[in-house]
């Protein structure tokens, strides 16, 4: 009995650090609100589940065996899912990419646990909670760099802008799930208990879900590298809207000031014809005609 309740314990508790995970890239837009109610949400799915399952071992409807847990992983895994895609939205197919991600990083730490405990398989009553134990802990050490990949894999600018780039998540956001299914589908479990020679089989498991892990990087790598190069993109954009708007600018400074131009050259020439009539009229002698003119010639002046 207190074998099931550790196993499921622990069972259940590995399954908190990948929801956080799906949560983490999202993190720099969740208002306060939001953040409460994943924590809310995340404790009560963990207290149900854990009730539920261990009722499910206890009262003998399941066999506590690997088979059980796997099947069981993809059901408890959902409600997780299922409250941060509707918590933080409207983020559909990033959301999915994210698991896809995680999915890939699942598998590879679940053969890495395989492999490093293939000496007890089925060897002992306590390999599942040894297994979850083991497993914990690689999650644990290889968290960190999961984070520092999953980190600026979305900008604040792209998440509240959803609309931008739709068409783009709409083809890649399953892409690392299919990957997953595709390698989670292998059989791993049944091979190797139907095979009597496992080196090969375990060389070719490792070597094929490394190299998965590869894609998975190199997807994370593309995204981060490829909305880097876009944002570079319309960065330039906007200074060359910006020295365009500067240069009309420019252009319409320039027009202002050759109609300046024309305007102080027909001044000037006015007031040389003024002036030379000023001085026929002082010179002819013609002094109240003169100052008639001057006269004439502030109320022009004063009316502009």
């Amino acid at each position: 009995m207190d074998n099931v309740f550790v196993t499921v314990f622990l069972f259940c508790f590995s399954l908190l650090p990948m929801a956080y995970l799906r949560y983490y890239p999202f993190r720099i837009i969740a208002t306060l609100r939001e953040r409460r109610i994943l924590i809310a949400g995340h404790l009560i799915i963990f207290v149900v589940e854990f009730l539920l399952v261990t009722a499910l071992f206890v009262s003998g409807h399941a066999p506590m065996q690997g088979s059980a847990f796997q099947k069981l992983y993809f059901v408890c895994y959902w409600p997780y899912f299922l409250l941060l895609m509707f918590t933080i939205r409207p983020f559909w197919f990033r959301h999915f990419f994210v698991l896809g991600i995680q999915g890939i990083y699942t598998v590879f730490l679940h053969t890495a646990t395989i492999l490093l405990l293939k000496q007890l398989w089925m060897q002992t009553t306590y390999f599942a909670s040894l297994y979850f134990l083991t497993y914990i802990g690689l999650l644990l050490l290889s968290f960190p760099g999961m984070m520092w990949l999953l980190r600026g894999i979305f900008t604040r600018e792209q998440l509240l802008k959803p609309q931008q780039m739709a068409a783009f998540w709409k083809y890649l956001g399953f892409v690392p799930l299919i990957l997953t299914y595709y390698q989670g589908s292998m059989g791993y479990a049944k091979l190797i208990q139907q095979v009597e020679d496992l080196s090969g089989i375990h060389l070719y498991m490792l070597v094929s879900r490394f190299i998965l892990v590869i894609i998975g990087i190199s997807l994370i790598i593309s995204v981060r590298s490829g909305f880097h190069q876009v944002r570079c993109m319309f960065l330039a954009k906007e200074r060359s809207m910006k020295m365009q708007e500067q240069l009309r600018e420019i252009h319409a400074y320039a027009d202002n000031l050759r109609d300046e131009q024309k305007t102080l050259a027909i001044l000037r020439h006015d007031s040389r014809h003024q002036l030379r009539m000023l001085a026929e009229l002082i010179e002819s002698g013609h002094y109240d005609e003169a100052e008639r003119h001057l006269l004439a010639l502030r109320k022009e002046v004063e009316s502009r």
